[in-house]
């Protein structure tokens, strides 16, 4: 090892060279990367939905969800799911075991699906099977405005989508409140009794006329020439000419003399509103690693472009925009960064001469920028979570960079020439700092295996990290020792300037000397002081997301169901003037998607440091303005504070049994949930009802005519809801066309006399053939496992309670009250956090075991690492008191940055007690050791704490902007490493003499050497 350092040493021209090769390569990946919100992350999830307009919640559950999910029940690799029947769409959701290869089960899936032959006939388009991705995540969205005729509206939309889709960058867009194109045949029920006609005669003419078919090839002496058939309807007009029959008298029946036939658009069934305009809205996604800000500043180009050539035809409104959310993280880390490395450079430069505390701040960017020169290689971008990957290895970088300068420091001061220092002081120190950055390292590979979707996205923080660490020790090795070398040397025939640090090694060793003698006393303090911070810890609230910094909130209304979608923007006039109500610093942005009977939306807010309110505040004031308003039957604003969704704060699976039994559990759930102090907004998922006209058959007349239920059901949905029957192309736009009943029959008071045509031709009304009764169902049917649930929610109002705790005070109230037949499962935001926090449950200890293994193998004893690593539970109390004395709660990047710090702090005692052994090996007494070694590495210990404090500190109290994943990263990290200073100074030496104070005899030169000699790195 020694000659390997001596080699590079010498050759300060080479370190040059690789520093400026480093920091070129790493600037030119810079301009390549891509910025992304979240890394590229493909889940083991997977999507089935299925559409089929017009169906009930339980026409699809019956015919649809139960047929799926039958054929899943056989496909090995499925670890749970969960289905949603709604009106016109079935969806199931997949969790796929992380043991199993994703590729096969997800191709097992497709083919499970395809085995199901019983769906439908009427569907248009087979079920869709998609594995979920962060690609599929919206980036932006916008609304079109127009004051003129819908259908200018609706035409100019689709060309732009088109545009939108020929853009790089964008993955996909879809359009709310667009509505396609159609063409409508209302039939009049008199007109085709009239000519004694049927819905099928209608419908079997139309599709008999709108053909295009190919008729093969004639030839000729001289040429070949193919025959084709086309009659593909081209308007309404030709449509209304179609003849449906031919009377005996010889006239013709046609189309328009049964029929008003209009060019029309397809119903609605959603209204979008952006910034307070009537608009389509729409949502636009990026393609997988393309980099958002690049794709949203080409849409927003292409909309600029729109509005100079249009005018004030059509107006454009943006709602979403993650090119703003990433341009403020990237800043915040420059910006935050740039403070960070000033002061490093000022703390540095205090305690060591300048050019060496140059050439330590250049171990900053010569890491980072290596990193993000490899980032392409790992196939990974700059996203939020490795911005903050990058920005917790800062303080590592530091660390042994400076242990580095301080050891070569202190050669040269001994008087050696300048490469004879560099390469002592290098070799002295560089087998503790391999150990502490493989300890580092250990205490992120276990990330690897968090489980769950927050597993997936927090695995580019290790890969970023042990990146990091092998720049780290490369610079160490190849480049710091030369720079240090050539810096040193152009120095050696100047006066040395006392050392400004020498004072303050003074006090330090007259504290040391009587902590020492007063050990015992010493101890017991510091017991007592993490006694009471760990008790205070116990205290802290987690919240895996905090909401604090949050900017989205979203939400989610009802309005009493039946109501028509026209009415419901005036029952949302409320919500609409609240929202608008806000300060301009604190609004950006807000739309809604209006539906009967649910509505959803999104309030964007402007960035923390912006605004003097947090999201909670504003949600808390967006409330009292909406509880009095009578036209919203329920109203639930909740805060979006980012990473993947959380799920509800309260909720509450209600499995098995029959309906009765499932009821009764409901009731008793939400009635326990009511109750509760600081809950509000209990619901559940078959709360919101729909009321329906139930056709109960009378089967005896339906055999004497002749007919089934079938037909009964075939017929009333070709009447009320429309069949689609065949599609004609219109240039790119393909129209469909509608058979349905006309405008005026289509009504309750009709229903009873609709005609249901037998196979004879006769018509028979429907009040004859079946009875009508009104009911109320659910809007919404879920399954889990293939099990009928229903799922009980509520949001948390007051901040001191957790879903863990009251998901745990729950389970035990009702535990024997229930139905025996009926399970209660704990859901939602609690089931997601005892999943992140079991990965953390591993993930701590075997980083505590893989760290203990390596310091036991360096120093040759069982004991000697118990004492390096007594300095990681007082950092971890400092940790959680910093979040605790600034009232935040533990969040999952607070935990992160405690893990990280456990690497951190060891280094520092690791260091430490390698010289005190070194010391003792030379022959010196154990307390002469000690305060010895202690004091030759004050300045290396309080340097590398202060740097990465000085680097930590302005992100954690947002000094150039706050960030909600980095703020309370750093904040843990930062004070963790502060607090672990007294610590290692004072608490390890003290702890080190009560363990070795029996050495302190002339046997203690043989003991060291005999430790020393059992030592691997020795």
């Amino acid at each position: 090892m020694q000659g390997f350092i001596a080699y590079f040493a010498r050759r300060s021209f080479l370190a040059r060279i690789l520093t400026v090769m480093v920091l070129m390569v790493g600037m030119a990946s810079l301009s390549m990367l891509r910025l992304q919100e979240l890394p590229d992350i493909a889940f083991e999830e997977v999507d089935i939905t299925t559409q089929y307009p017009g169906a009930t919640a339980q026409d699809i559950e019956l015919n649809i969800t139960n047929q799926i999910e039958k054929e899943l029940k056989s496909v090995q690799g499925i670890r749970k799911y969960s289905s949603q029947s709604t009106e016109g769409v079935s969806h199931i959701s997949i969790e796929v075991d992380e043991a199993a290869d994703i590729a096969k089960v997800l191709r097992d899936i497709q083919q499970a699906v395809d085995r199901v032959k019983s769906l439908p006939k009427d569907i248009t388009n087979p079920p869709v099977v998609e594995q979920r991705s962060t690609s599929s995540f919206e980036v932006m969205t916008f609304g079109v405005s127009h004051d003129g005729e819908y259908a200018e509206l609706q035409s100019y939309s689709r060309a732009l989508e088109k545009a939108l889709k020929s853009l790089s960058g964008v993955g996909s867009v879809t359009m709310t409140g667009f509505s396609e194109r159609e063409f409508w045949i209302e039939v009049d029920p008199e007109k085709v009794s009239r000519y004694q006609l049927t819905f099928d005669d209608v419908i079997n003419a139309v599709n008999s006329r709108n053909l295009s078919l190919s008729g093969g090839v004639v030839e000729s002496w001289d040429s070949e020439q193919r025959i084709v058939t086309m009659t593909q309807i081209q308007s309404v007009e030709e449509l209304g000419q179609l003849v449906i029959r031919v009377l005996p008298s010889g006239g013709l029946v046609r189309l328009v003399d049964i029929a008003t036939i209009t060019d029309t658009f397809e119903k609605a069934t959603e209204q979008a509103v952006v910034n307070g305009q009537s608009a389509i809205l729409f949502t636009v996604t990026n393609s997988a690693s393309a980099d958002i800000i690049a794709t949203i500043d080409s849409i927003k180009a292409l909309i600029n472009a729109e509005q100079q050539r249009l005018g004030d035809q059509y107006r454009f409104e943006i709602g979403l925009n993650l090119a703003d959310d990433m341009s403020d993280k990237f800043s915040i880390v420059s910006i935050n960064g740039g403070i960070g490395l000033v002061l490093v450079l000022l703390v540095l430069s205090l305690i060591l001469k300048r050019q060496i505390a140059f050439w330590v701040s250049v171990s900053i960017p010569f890491c980072v920028l290596g990193v993000m020169a490899i980032l392409p290689v790992l196939g990974m971008n700059l996203d939020s979570i490795t911005l903050s990957a990058l920005l917790l290895v800062i303080g590592i970088i530091v660390d042994d960079s400076v242990i580095i300068a301080e050891s070569i420091y202190q050669e040269k001061e001994k008087g050696k020439r300048a490469l004879e220092a560099a390469i002592d002081g290098t070799r002295k120190v560089i087998k503790p700092i391999i150990a502490s950055l493989t300890t580092t390292a250990l205490v992120f590979i276990p990330m690897f295996f968090i489980p769950g979707t927050m597993g997936k996205a927090v695995i580019v923080i290790p890969l970023t990290v042990i990146a990091a660490l092998l720049f780290s020790l490369s610079e160490c090795t190849f480049t710091l020792p030369a720079h240090l070398a050539s810096s040193l040397k152009n120095t050696e025939q100047k006066a040395s300037r006392p050392d400004r640090f020498q004072s303050v090694s003074l006090a330090y060793t007259r504290l040391l000397t009587r902590c020492l003698n007063y050990k015992k006393s010493v101890l017991l303090v510091a017991m007592l002081l993490l006694g009471t911070s760990g008790w205070l810890a116990t205290t802290l609230k987690l919240d895996i997301f905090p909401s604090e910094a949050a900017k989205y909130i979203e939400v989610y209304t009802e309005v009493t169901p039946g109501t028509p979608l026209e009415d419901v923007q005036a029952a949302h006039s409320q919500l609409e003037l609240a929202i608008q109500a806000l300060s301009e610093n604190e609004l950006v942005s807000y739309q809604l998607t209006y539906s009967s009977p649910a509505t959803t939306g999104l309030i964007v807010l402007s960035s923390f440091e912006q605004r003097n309110r947090s999201a909670e505040d504003i949600l808390l004031e967006l409330n009292q303005k909406l509880e009095t308003v009578a036209e919203l039957s329920f109203v639930k604003l909740s805060i979006d504070a980012g990473g993947p969704p959380p799920g509800e704060p309260v909720e509450v699976r209600v499995l098995g049994g029959n309906q009765f039994e499932r009821e009764e559990a409901v009731v008793q759930v939400s009635k326990w949930l009511e109750q509760q102090a600081g809950l509000n907004k209990v619901t559940n998922s078959e709360a919101l009802k729909d009321p329906q006209l139930q056709i109960v058959p009378q089967y005896e007349w339906l055999a004497r005519y002749n007919l089934t239920v079938a037909d009964l059901a075939t017929t009333l949905r070709i009447a009320f809801e429309g069949e689609t029957v065949t599609s004609t192309w219109l240039g790119d736009q393909e129209v469909e066309m509608r058979v349905l009943m006309d405008a005026q029959y289509r009504n309750i008071q009709r229903l009873s006399t609709t005609k249901i045509y037998t196979a004879n031709g006769a018509q028979v009304p429907l009040s004859r053939l079946a009875k009508v009764e009104q009911i109320d169902v659910p809007r919404q049917i879920q399954h889990y496992n293939g099990e009928r649930q229903v799922i009980v929610t509520a949001q948390i109002t007051d901040q001191e309670l957790t879903p863990t705790m009251i998901s745990q005070a729950l389970t035990q109230a009702l535990e024997g009250n229930i139905p025996a037949s009926v399970k209660l499962e704990i859901g939602g935001e609690a089931e997601n956090t005892n999943e992140t926090m079991s990965g953390f449950v591993v993930a701590f200890p075997a980083a505590i075991i893989g760290i203990y293994f390596v310091l036991a193998v360096m120093f040759g004893s069982l004991l000697q690492p118990m004492l390096v690593m007594a300095v990681i539970p007082f950092a971890i109390a400092a940790s959680l008191m910093a979040l605790f004395v600034h009232m935040q709660p533990l969040s999952l990047f607070a935990l992160i940055g405690v893990l990280g710090m456990t690497g951190v702090v060891v280094n520092n005692s690791l260091v430490l007690i390698n010289q005190i052994n070194e010391l003792r090996a030379e022959g010196n007494v154990v307390l002469e050791a000690i305060v010895d070694a202690s004091t030759s590495r004050l300045r290396p210990i309080v340097l590398t704490s202060m740097t990465t404090v000085a680097g930590l500190l302005p992100l954690a109290y947002g000094v150039g902007g706050t960030d909600v994943y980095m703020g309370p990263m750093s904040l843990t990290l930062g004070y963790g490493l502060l607090f672990s200073l007294p610590v290692v100074l004072i608490v390890i030496p003290c702890l080190y003499l009560t363990f070795f104070s029996r050495s302190m005899k002339v046997c203690d030169t043989e003991e060291s050497q005999q430790m020393r000699t059992g030592s691997t790195f020795a």
